[in-house]
């Protein structure tokens, strides 16, 4: 009992990818496999389908993208804290400093990292499919490969930026 006890945050994400997996898998298989038949223009989905695979992409996206800007708000603000106490000065608030990426990656937990991974994966497959398909693909695929592209911006915007210059 004390092992569950244990790994029950774990288990709960495990749960929750899983369920977004299975859920995203079968707004795919369904989108992916069905032959335009003359009469609709993109294949039904059950409203209870199109709900949960909205909230699940929704949140998501949200729980990632927070957690990341989150450690990286924590990682700016000790290293400029560092930073203070090497010149022996306060730090005057609100100034922005440089980070180390991978000081970012190293304070990351395994969930993250999981959910980071299993969002782009599938992401990435919707954003194919999107591309794929056209017209015949949902309103529901077309907003979450948009949201997928909205969250890349984003990340694209931390991976690229100016790193501490080497002095």
């Amino acid at each position: 009992m004390n092992m569950l006890r244990q790994q029950l945050f774990n288990i709960i994400a495990f749960v929750y990818l899983g369920l977004f997996v299975l859920v995203w898998g079968s707004v795919l298989l369904r989108v992916g496999f069905w032959v335009p038949d003359g009469r609709t223009v993109a294949p039904p989905l059950n409203g209870a389908l199109v709900t949960a695979a909205g909230v699940l992409a929704t949140s998501l996206s949200s729980l990632t993208a927070s957690a990341l800007g989150f450690t990286i708000a924590e990682v700016r603000r000790d290293e400029r804290d560092a930073e203070a106490r090497r010149t022996t000065g306060p730090a005057a608030p609100g100034t922005a400093a440089a980070f180390n990426p991978s000081e970012v990656t190293a304070r990351l937990s395994g969930r993250i990292i999981a959910a980071v991974v299993v969002y782009l994966a599938m992401g990435l497959l919707v954003l194919l499919l999107w591309l794929a398909k056209g017209a015949a693909a949902t309103d529901l695929i077309g907003a979450f490969a948009l949201s997928l592209l909205g969250w890349l911006i984003g990340a694209a915007g931390v991976v690229f930026q100016t790193e501490k210059p080497s002095t």
